[in-house]
C-alpha cells in the first residue's frame, strides 16, 4: 500500500514537470514570435511614430495626471514599441494594446533609456494594474553579433516578465510616476 502510493505520488510529479517544462516552451516560443519583427537596424528606422492618444492616471490622494502615449495595437508597432527611440519625453510614454490577454515580458532590444512598464487589465473603462516592472536597456557592450545581442535581449527579457495575465501595457520613462500610489488608468481620447 505504502509502496503504491510512492509510485503514484512519483508519477504525479513526473506529469508535473512535464506540463510546466511545456509551458515554459511555449512562453519561449511566444517570446520569439513577439519578438521577431521589428527594426533590425535603428539606421533604417523610418523615425515614424504611432497615433497619439491621452490617458488620464488616478492616484490614492484623489489626484490626477494626464499624459499623452503613442498607441500601439497593430503588430508592427507593438513589436516596434520604443526601439531606436532616444528618449521618452516627460509625461508621455506608449500605450499597448493587445487582443488577448497574456503574461509575455517585454525586452529591451534597441531602447536605449531605462522605463517602466505597467502591465494592465481592462475592466469596464478603466485600466488596473496586475504587475509591474523597471526595465534597463538591454546594452551590447561585449561586441556581440547582432544574433547573440539579440539572444542575450531576448534572456534579459525573462525576468520582465508580468505575475499575471494583462491586456493592455504602458510604458514610461523610469520613476517618472508613483506607481505604487495608482488606482487606475482611464483612456481619454485620440488627439
Amino acid at each position: 500500500m505504502k509502496n503504491k502510493r510512492i509510485r503514484t505520488m512519483i508519477t504525479m510529479l513526473f506529469f508535473l514537470v512535464l506540463i510546466s517544462c511545456s509551458q515554459i516552451n511555449d512562453t519561449n516560443d511566444e517570446i520569439k514570435i513577439n519578438q521577431s519583427k521589428h527594426p533590425v537596424d535603428c539606421k533604417e528606422w523610418d523615425g515614424k511614430t504611432f497615433e497619439k492618444i491621452n490617458v488620464e492616471v488616478f492616484f490614492k490622494n484623489n489626484s490626477s495626471k494626464v499624459i499623452s502615449v503613442e498607441l500601439a495595437n497593430e503588430q508592427k508597432e507593438i513589436s516596434t514599441g520604443l526601439m531606436c527611440r532616444k528618449e521618452v519625453k516627460e509625461s508621455s510614454g506608449m500605450l499597448f494594446e493587445f487582443q488577448a490577454e497574456q503574461n509575455i515580458g517585454f525586452w529591451m532590444l534597441n531602447v536605449n533609456f531605462p522605463i517602466d512598464v505597467l502591465y494592465l487589465i481592462k475592466k469596464k473603462d478603466k485600466l488596473f494594474i496586475e504587475d509591474y516592472k523597471q526595465m534597463e536597456s538591454c546594452i551590447n557592450d561585449e561586441n556581440l553579433s547582432y544574433n547573440e545581442y539579440e539572444n542575450k535581449c531576448r534572456l534579459e527579457s525573462l525576468k520582465y516578465r508580468p505575475k499575471k495575465m494583462y491586456n493592455y501595457a504602458l510604458e514610461i520613462n523610469k520613476n517618472s510616476l508613483n506607481i505604487e500610489s495608482i488606482v487606475y488608468i482611464r483612456i481619454l481620447s485620440s488627439k
